[in-house]
Formats: structure tokens, C-alpha cells, sequence
């Protein structure tokens, strides 16, 4: 099992926008799994980021994002040192909020989601380590309808870099 947090980075692209918007948000993950073999972990990781500052224009900060996904991961490890490569596919949800003269227009898409990524496990004992991740998620979350426009194929990419928490 491991928990962990960090910085991240979300960049929504869709099809017919003119601008692709990218902004800095908080990230969390779980993860919880079994080893395969003495270099191969499969289990199911959760990951979140929230935006409550996210705009799909530049200049437009009053949309709150939500994004997650939930995934199938493999992590391999080329050696025993404790570096790590991961992969996964799953399924993806977003969500976007706008405040509205009549209160919040919300609306929630979901789909695919695809990771990927690099880490290294720093043993403190048999049973803890403290994890160090750079990921990819990408999450193809379909149309969303805003006051007044609809925003056709988005897809987040979100961009992390977290320490997390091993229990073995």
C-alpha cells in the first residue's frame, strides 16, 4: 500500500479549441497491489488533482477541474536498488464546475486513462520505504457542456511529481 501527494501540472487540450490551457494544481495518489515476481508489482492506483482555479480560455480562472482516475498499474524493477518504471490503463473522470448567475453549472465526463512513468523506492526498513514519483496520466474525459458552450473531446494530461508513503 502507498499513499502519496504532490505538485502537478494539468494541460486540457479539446477538439476545436484555439487554446490549450495548462495550470499548476495539487495531486494525490493510492496505490495498493502484489508482487508477481522479486521485480514485478501489479496492483490498482487511484489518482486525483484538483484545480479550483482552472479556466478553458486564458484569463478565465473560475472553473474548479476535477480529474481522476482509477488504473491497472505494473511497475518493474530493472534491478534491486529500488528504481522503478510504471504503466497502467484504466478508467478516467472529470469533472468541471462554473459559477453561475443561478448558482454552479456542473459537468462530468468520463473515459479512458492511460499513465506512466518513473520512481525509486528508498528503503527505511523491510516493511517502509519512502517513494519518490514522476508520472504522466492522461485522461480522455469526452465532451463538456458549459453555460453556453460545449467543449467537444477533452483530454487532461496531468503532469506529477510526489513523494509518497510504502507500508509492505
Amino acid at each position: 500500500m502507498e499513499l502519496g501527494t504532490g505538485p502537478g501540472r494539468v494541460r486540457i487540450a479539446c477538439s476545436g479549441c484555439t487554446d490549450v490551457v495548462a495550470a499548476g494544481a495539487p495531486t494525490s495518489y493510492f496505490r495498493i497491489g502484489g508482487t508477481v515476481s522479486d521485480r514485478v508489482v501489479i496492483g490498482l492506483e487511484v489518482f486525483s488533482l484538483l484545480d479550483r482555479a482552472f479556466g478553458f480560455s486564458l484569463g478565465d480562472t473560475s472553473t474548479t477541474a476535477e480529474t481522476a482516475t482509477a488504473t491497472v498499474v505494473v511497475l518493474w524493477f530493472p534491478s534491486r536498488r529500488g528504481f522503478f518504471f510504471k504503466g497502467g490503463v484504466g478508467l478516467a473522470a472529470g469533472q468541471f464546475t462554473v459559477p453561475g448567475t443561478a448558482g454552479a453549472d456542473t459537468s462530468n465526463g468520463g473515459g479512458i486513462g492511460l499513465t506512466y512513468g518513473i520512481g525509486w523506492d528508498f528503503a527505511i526498513s523491510r516493511k517502509f520505504a519512502i517513494t519518490t514519483n514522476f508520472a504522466a496520466y492522461v485522461t480522455a474525459v469526452g465532451d463538456v457542456v458549459l453555460p453556453g458552450r460545449r467543449v467537444d473531446d477533452v483530454i487532461a494530461t496531468m503532469y506529477q511529481g510526489a513523494i509518497g508513503f510504502t507500508f509492505r
